[in-house]
């Protein structure tokens, strides 16, 4: 089906999409030829318009958006894109039969803020030329054929904020450590993702939500959301997404990736990642989305995941993990699937009972002065228990507050009584054991509260010498 007869001189606005348009030379090259210097959108995606790209497109100097996903276009990206690839702000080719490379036509590219080809046939290498674009928010080359090593030029894009390279056939070592996700053996780049400026700011750096959408600019976009591949055809310019599933990584997920403080989307799947679960993932508070499945991890579930409000999808099966799984308000909403797969693991929701109840846990940041002020806490405790049972012995409550008060010395300061009354709230779980023993001590002879008193003191002691993930 062609298109009707209409005025096009001066048109800056043209959207055809969602249509049932077949056929080649959709518009004919007389009508481009009457808008080269008008058109900014060119909108003709979700139809059936086969054959190649057509080349006066190249001829279209104004134009900002190009959209022709989802159709059956065929070929090669033609090198003629370079004529207006400084005035394109998005371009998606996704979901077409385009075949060949990429074409290295990049090197001016200031104004490009999306590039969206993934669902092709195209090959070889991600060219190096994208380095140049600056201004890049969403890449997404998922579900071709290409290859070679990881693209370490990834770190030098500061405003990226989804990358989607999933289901490739990138290949070899990477030398310098990394992390991030295409079919290829090789570690997670640690220094790459330190770069990413705008993966850790976007929430921070958030105003009202905004859209790239006609008129200004939207992204179309696939990615494997909450276990479900999900189309996105307006994608907030704040969603930030890293998938890196169904490629061959190897070595472990670097605690760095932590830093990525504003990521919605992470899914690291169907990879070969060993080691254990960072306790720094809890530090991702606006996550969503975490799939860590299908790997070779080991360890303890980190408590700190338990944390994260957000988080509507977890899926961390078929790995090799253990313990007890841990209990929050989140996990709760989990079922057996997120957790399968695992046999040394047990609790709720799996049909495994665990032998011992999970008992609390020092949560170390990786501060000194914050571990001692959690020992402290552990230590403060002890000694009210005992205070408990020499006061109630011994019937001499002066002694006592006298104690309590060289104590209180100890954090008179404002920075000190600060971080106490924080570790006092963290650990009120030990408190309500304190408060415990010493209302049974009312009621229970002296030998049996000391015998209360020494179980619970060896206890506290196992938990302080324990050395957390």
């Amino acid at each position: 089906m062609g298109l009707p007869q209409f005025q096009w001189d001066g048109m800056e606005y043209l959207s055809l999409q969602s249509n049932q348009i077949q056929g080649p030379g959709v518009i004919p090259p007389q009508c481009l030829r009457n808008i080269s210097s008008t058109l900014r959108y060119l909108y003709l995606q979700s139809n059936q318009i086969q054959g190649q790209f057509p080349p006066s497109f190249c001829n279209l100097r104004k134009l900002e958006m190009l959209d022709i996903s989802n159709n059956r276009f065929s070929g090669v990206i033609p090198k003629c894109l370079r004529n207006i690839i400084s005035s394109l702000v998005m371009v998606d080719m996704g979901n077409n039969s385009f075949h060949g490379i990429i074409p290295d036509v990049y090197k001016e590219c200031g104004e490009l803020q999306g590039l969206i080809l993934n669902g092709n046939q195209l090959q070889g290498e991600i060219p190096s030329s994208l380095s140049k674009c600056q201004s890049l928010m969403v890449l997404d080359l998922g579900n071709n054929k290409l290859n070679g090593t990881f693209p370490h030029w990834l770190g030098d894009l500061p405003a990226l904020q989804a990358l989607v390279l999933k289901s490739n056939k990138f290949h070899g070592p990477i030398e310098t450590p990394a992390t991030y996700k295409s079919a290829f053996p090789g570690h997670l780049p640690r220094t790459y993702l330190q770069n990413f400026n705008a993966m850790k700011n976007a929430v921070k750096n958030r105003t009202t939500p905004t859209y790239l959408s006609a008129g200004g600019k939207y992204y179309s976009v696939t990615i494997m959301v909450k276990g479900r591949d999900l189309h996105f055809l307006k994608i907030s310019v704040d969603y930030v997404i890293v998938d890196l599933s169904n490629n061959r990584f190897e070595g472990e997920i670097l605690g760095v990736i932590g830093c990525l403080a504003s990521l919605i989307v992470l899914d690291l799947s169907h990879n070969s990642l060993t080691g254990q679960i960072p306790s720094v993932l809890g530090n991702i508070s606006e996550i969503e989305s975490l799939d860590l499945s299908c790997n070779q991890l080991t360890g303890e579930i980190p408590r700190s995941l338990a944390g994260l409000t957000f988080l509507a999808f977890l899926n961390l099966s078929h790995n090799h993990l253990g313990g007890h799984i841990p209990s929050g308000t989140q996990f709760t909403a989990f079922t057996a699937s997120s957790f399968g797969g695992n046999p040394e693991l047990c609790g709720i929701p799996l049909p495994n009972k665990c032998e011992h109840p999970l008992a609390p846990q020092l949560q170390v940041n990786g501060d000194g002065d914050e571990e001692s002020g959690d020992i402290g806490v552990w230590v403060w405790a002890i000694l009210g228990l005992v205070m408990g049972y020499v006061m109630l012995s011994t019937g001499r409550p002066k002694w006592f507050n006298a104690i309590v008060d060289a104590g209180e010395h100890t954090i008179k300061t404002r920075h000190n009584r600060r971080r106490y009354v924080e570790n006092l709230w963290k650990h009120r779980e030990l408190l309500d054991y304190a408060i415990l023993a010493l209302y049974v001590s009312k009621s229970c002879c002296i030998s049996s509260l000391s015998g209360f008193m020494f179980d619970f003191a060896v206890g506290i002691y196992g938990k302080m010498t324990y050395k957390p993930n």
